[in-house]
């Protein structure tokens, strides 16, 4: 069976989903991209008739707007083998969810749910992934924990935090190879680190919390939508780890609006708790979740920025 996957880049919820794939299947072609690049992604495979190769198509942790999701439904060949898995309020109101073919629950028993908690649910369901695996199931309930901040919130626990740090470290590519071998080999024990990891682990502490002491020293303050916002350049690994920074030592702002001009885009994190990120985002084009959102950075507003950042250097 050849499967083709389009997931999301930036976070180990989008790795999570290639992980998985790969341990289901046998030959996985996967597509990482960006929250708004999905569509141009998808649309090359059209262009050059590769789409129609796949005996199945995921979309996970990403969600398909219009004319796409319309394009698949019309498609007889491709709709009954197409499947969307996303957790965002942004494609619920969409109302994205009204295709046979897409899956996007915000919650469940379990509590929020992830890009990754829903496609192993399915791979479990239909026999492709071992229920009763204990070292797939915690990785897959590691990264759902992360990527709803109930490791923080809810549960208290630093295992999840651990898991994107190790990503950090060694990026998609590395990530995805650590964890598959890892969990390929699994004998059904408890997710657990081994040396090396946390080495790669202990050392991404250390450079954090010196990065993020740094960033803290260049916060910009604005009103922004009637809001103050505390604006800082930064690299894009670095955007949780700084606003929960913020959080913790109760910074005076309502939300952080962090630019990441290597990534190309502007993330917004919420830090007083009433303040809803996701409204911000798409009033300047974007999309995301009620506390953590994102928008795009044009490459008129990526040299505006860069003037901004370089000034008096």
């Amino acid at each position: 069976m050849e499967v083709l996957l389009f997931t999301h880049k930036s976070d180990i919820d989008g790795m999570g989903n290639a992980i998985l794939a790969k341990l289901a299947f046998k030959n996985v072609e996967y597509v990482l991209c960006e929250t708004f690049n999905l569509q141009d992604e998808i649309n090359k495979y059209y262009q050059n008739g590769r789409i129609y190769n796949f005996d199945i198509i995921f979309v996970t942790d990403l969600w398909l707007e219009e004319p796409t999701l319309s394009k698949v439904a019309n498609d007889e060949k491709l709709k009954n083998k197409f499947y969307v898995f996303d957790h965002h309020k942004s494609a619920l109101e969409g109302n994205f969810n009204k295709y046979s073919f897409t899956t996007i629950r915000i919650s469940d028993d379990k509590g929020l749910c992830s890009g990754t908690s829903l496609f192993y649910e399915y791979l479990v369901n239909n026999g492709l992934i071992d229920f009763n695996n204990k070292t797939i199931k915690e990785f897959s309930e590691l990264t759902r924990k992360y990527d709803t901040w109930e490791w923080k919130t809810k549960y208290n626990d630093e295992m999840p935090h651990k898991l994107t740090l190790l990503f950090d470290s060694v990026g998609c590519e590395g990530y995805i190879q650590l964890m598959f071998e890892k969990l390929n080999n699994s004998v059904d024990e408890s997710f657990r680190f081994n040396e090396l990891e946390r080495m790669l682990i202990n050392n991404k502490i250390n450079q954090v919390q010196e990065k993020l002491t740094n960033y803290a020293k260049k916060v910009y303050y604005a009103n922004v939508l009637g809001l103050k916002a505390g604006i800082v350049f930064i690299d894009y690994e670095y955007r949780n780890d700084l606003a929960e920074y913020f959080r913790q030592n109760n910074y005076d702002m309502d939300f952080a609006m962090l630019i990441a001009l290597d990534y190309g885009t502007i993330s917004y994190r919420n830090i007083k708790d009433d303040v809803n990120v996701r409204l911000i985002a798409e009033a300047m084009g974007g999309k995301g979740h009620d506390k953590a959102a994102s928008s795009p950075i044009d490459e008129n507003q990526k040299n505006e920025l860069i003037k901004i950042l370089t000034k008096g250097k």
